[in-house]
């Protein structure tokens, strides 16, 4: 019975090394070799390389930009936006709605099994199976993003690398379209603000005008000059007049009283007429007082003027530039359609699995021997 022990574990070792070679060694390069010869369906390669441009330099000036060639903030903050949006949910239901059929592009039944996206896929898996057959980087120094689609069709990797640029070049610029929107909305509260206070500012000052009866101050000052100067000059011609009867007529004549009240009636005239323009004329408002409240009614009404112009310019400005394309895609790697597969790499995957299994294989033998040389002791 003893002599027998050593006989049945070289038969049972032997037995789990076959089995160890055809599981680990045999099978797997055997069903790789099957695989990739004539079950694996060939996947073709598009690529495209874009960068983000903006149309207006001229908004705004980015020093750091021109003298390091790093892209502006700006510029990086929308090439992120394009870059995220590429591996995104959203990117998928934009493809949707340009009719798209991602389910019946990855999942048709002449593609093979394993590599065909599943009929029952979720929208998770499908977004998963998007992120393994799209990608998408972006150099940090030149802001060049570079894109890569496979699919099982030259024409599909094609067709879905041009739906990819303009998918993303629309989604910055409807990024840059809400941000405008709100701008301009600002731009028009602004406006209107502007517009109230002119309309105040200008029935301030029609109010002030109503109230004192001026039109201008400028032109009642010359009024009311030419009415002194005219009244002076009546009071000089009665007091000549005057000067001259009273060297033969008393001054108590009548009509040399007479004289005398049309003399004082001038100066009183003359007085009144002064203080209109300026003076202390107890409550009644001179000329001056009127001018000072004029010219600060004007002023403020110059200023809400300049406000409305400079708002009403800004809103112009902002409506015709937003409705330029501010950014775009500039693709300078067009898509094409590829000549020949480039995956999968049949000979390297049949060699890493052969290499892989070999070494699994090597492995568990070399186990299984230390096993046996133990329980031989």
């Amino acid at each position: 019975m003893v002599g027998l022990r050593p006989r049945l574990l070289d038969r049972i070792f032997s037995i789990v090394s076959v089995m160890l070679l055809v599981c680990c060694l045999i099978i797997p390069t055997v069903t790789a070799l099957a695989y990739y010869s004539y079950f694996a369906s060939d996947q073709y390669v598009s690529e495209t390389r874009f960068t983000v441009r903006s149309s207006t330099p001229a908004l705004g000036s980015d020093q750091l930009g021109k003298a390091t060639g790093i892209p502006s903030a700006k510029i990086v903050q929308d090439t992120q936006i394009a870059l995220n949006f590429i591996n995104s949910h959203e990117m998928l239901d934009t493809l949707a709605e340009r009719n798209v059929n991602l389910r019946e592009i990855f999942g048709d039944e002449s593609i093979d099994w394993w590599a065909r996206l599943p009929e029952d896929a979720s929208s998770d898996d499908l977004l998963d199976y998007w992120e393994h057959m799209v990608s998408a980087t972006v150099s940090p120094s030149s802001g060049i993003v570079t894109v890569y689609v496979r699919a099982f069709t030259a024409e599909d990797s094609a067709m879905l690398v041009r739906e990819i640029l303009s998918a993303s070049e629309h989604v910055v610029n409807r990024v840059n379209d809400r941000i405008w929107k709100d701008v301009i909305s600002t731009s028009n509260t602004n406006l209107e603000n502007a517009k109230q206070q002119l309309l105040k500012a200008r029935e301030a000052l029609a109010s002030a005008r109503n109230r004192d009866g001026v039109l201008t101050v400028e032109g009642s000052s010359a009024i009311v000059t030419t009415l002194i100067s005219t009244m002076e000059g009546e009071r000089l011609n009665l007091q000549h007049r005057y000067d001259a009867q009273l060297a033969v007529v008393s001054a108590d004549a009548p009509q040399m009283l007479v004289l005398k009240r049309e003399i004082e009636s001038k100066e009183q005239q003359l007085i009144e007429l002064k203080n209109q323009l300026a003076g202390s004329g107890g409550d009644a408002r001179n000329l001056a007082d009127v001018s000072e409240e004029m010219s600060q009614l004007q002023l403020a009404q110059s200023l809400a003027e300049q406000q409305f112009t400079s708002s009403l310019k800004t809103l112009e400005q902002i409506q015709f530039v937003s409705r330029q394309q501010l950014l775009y895609l500039e693709s300078f790697l067009d898509p094409r359609v590829p000549d020949e597969a480039m995956y999968p790499k049949r000979i390297l995957w049949i060699t890493m699995i052969f290499a892989a299994s070999l070494l699994l294989w090597g492995s568990l033998l070399g186990i299984l021997h230390v096993v046996r040389n133990q329980i031989s002791k």
